[in-house]
């Protein structure tokens, strides 16, 4: 069992704020043009109805998110929160407690995409990909993409802003801050996605916190989306 130690930070006490101003400017940049899909607002005239960008594909969306949340979060680790980039959860943490948890898991995971798949609102969206199949290399090769988004997302939130803030904010307010991040990505998403980002996000932090790691929420994060996406192809 390998478990990573919190690296103190070595960061000026006030430049630590700035992640806080950080995160939601990245989430604007996310939300308005890293998006697979559109969002739009009624209205009378039409050039005012769009309040997005361009709707992308899936694949130039998922990368985008993760140069965006992923690398860049990580440039920013040492100038900002005095860390080292793969300090924050990248490490192995508690390898023991991380399996047991994956075991339980990834079959909470697939069940949650099987009973998602027959929500007419979320298989409106969903696959990000509307060409995607069930044929096995573009779906392979749409999962590994969806991984690399999952990456970028997670460490963005469980990795910079909460483990990176956990110890300036304690645990509890650095929790409560990711969840309410993410929950904010989610606008614009059906409502049951929406409703479930909150809670799912302090379970998905209370785990990284324990494992001191990003893998277990990472993980089952990707079996949910990567597993609704596969029962919906196939019918």
């Amino acid at each position: 069992m390998a478990i990573s130690v919190t690296e103190p930070s070595t960061t000026p006490r006030s430049r630590w704020v700035w992640a806080l101003a950080v995160s939601p400017l990245l989430l604007v940049l996310h939300w308005y043009f890293a998006r697979p899909d559109t969002v739009g607002l009624l209205g009378r005239a039409p050039d005012w109805t769009t309040v997005s960008g361009p709707q992308l594909s899936s694949a130039v969306a998922f990368l985008i998110t993760f140069v965006l949340l992923g690398v860049v979060s990580a440039a920013l680790a040492g100038p900002i929160l005095g860390r080292r980039w793969t300090s924050l959860g990248l490490g192995a943490g508690d390898v023991r407690m991380s399996g047991m948890l994956l075991l339980v898991g990834i079959p909470v995971g697939i069940a949650i995409g099987f009973f998602s798949a027959g929500n007419e609102a979320l298989a409106a969206v969903y696959p990000l990909d509307h060409g995607l199949t069930r044929a096995l290399w573009p779906f392979a090769l749409h999962a590994a993409l969806y991984f690399l988004y999952y990456l970028g997302f997670e460490y963005h939130f469980r990795g910079f802003l909460l483990l990176g803030l956990e110890e300036r904010l304690g645990p509890l307010a650095a929790n409560v801050l990711q969840a309410g991040l993410v929950t904010l990505v989610h606008v614009g998403k059906p409502g049951i996605e929406l409703a479930a980002a909150f809670p799912a996000s302090l379970i998905f932090g209370l785990v990284t916190l324990r494992t001191r790691a990003i893998w277990v929420a990472l993980i089952i994060h990707w079996v949910v989306g990567i597993s609704l996406d596969w029962f919906l192809v196939s019918g």
